[in-house]
This record gives C-alpha cells, structure tokens and sequence, in this order.
C-alpha cells in the first residue's frame, strides 16, 4: 500500500518518565539546531573542555478549528507542555522529552515556551496559535 505523499508527518513530543505523547501537525519552514562548547580559559593546565551543548529551536502550529468543541481548547496543550517544565522534586530537573518528527529526533528539556494565540472561538477559547518552542539536550 502507498503512502500518501501529501499527507502531513505529525511531529510527537514524549514525555520519557510517563511515555505521555503529544502530537502537532508541524511542517516547518526551518527550524534551529545548534551545538556549543565552553572552552576551558586558555593557560590552564589539565582542564578539559565542558560537554557539548545541543538546543534545539523550532516554532509549532496548532489548530484545533475542525475538531469538537470539547477538544478545541488549545491552552490544554500549552499547559501540558509547561508542566513538562517543571523540576522533579527528588532530582531537581524537569523531565526528559523526545521531540520526533519524521527521522528527526531531539531529546533534552524544554527550556522555554512562547505561546501566541491567533484566532479564538466566540467564547474566547484559542482554537489557532503557534508555541515558540526550545529545548537543551
């Protein structure tokens, strides 16, 4: 059977500790990996450099304009998202999260949340909007 080609690849976002999955459309138009080392200040004898750091930027679009009005409040998302954030309190850090999309795969924290709502229903719940997101690995 063929797959059809115009069909839209849906990016997943997994929670490592629950296996929990969010999933967006996402057909980007860029998106930003960049990796960063902290050289060790020149002259110091048997220092070695600090581990590479990986982040990853990217911008997600939700809709939620063709779906039932129970599952058309898009904060519901936002907030999932935001609890991903927080730091577990034995550890201190927040969770693991696997951003898959295709064969792209980027696993880290989610260091930061952007959310911008577009279009509302009459009630003023947000049924289109984007979430700037980044990650750290």
């Amino acid at each position: 059977m063929q797959e059809n080609l115009n069909e839209l690849v849906k990016a997943e976002l997994t929670h490592l500790d629950t296996l929990e999955t969010v999933t967006v459309d996402w057909n980007p138009n860029k998106y930003t990996v960049s990796k960063r080392r902290q050289l060790a200040a020149a002259g110091m004898r048997g220092a070695s450099p600090a581990p590479c750091e990986e982040h990853f930027s990217t911008q997600l679009f939700l809709d939620s304009t063709r779906r039932a009005p129970q599952e058309r409040n898009l904060r519901e998302l936002a907030q999932k998202l935001e609890g991903w954030m927080d730091a577990d309190s034995a550890a201190g850090l927040p969770p693991r999260i696997v951003f898959l999309w295709g064969p792209f795969r980027f696993a880290g924290y989610i260091e930061q949340l952007d959310e911008e709502w577009v279009r509302f229903d009459p009630d003023g719940t947000p049924v289109r909007g984007f979430i700037q997101l980044q990650m750290r690995g």
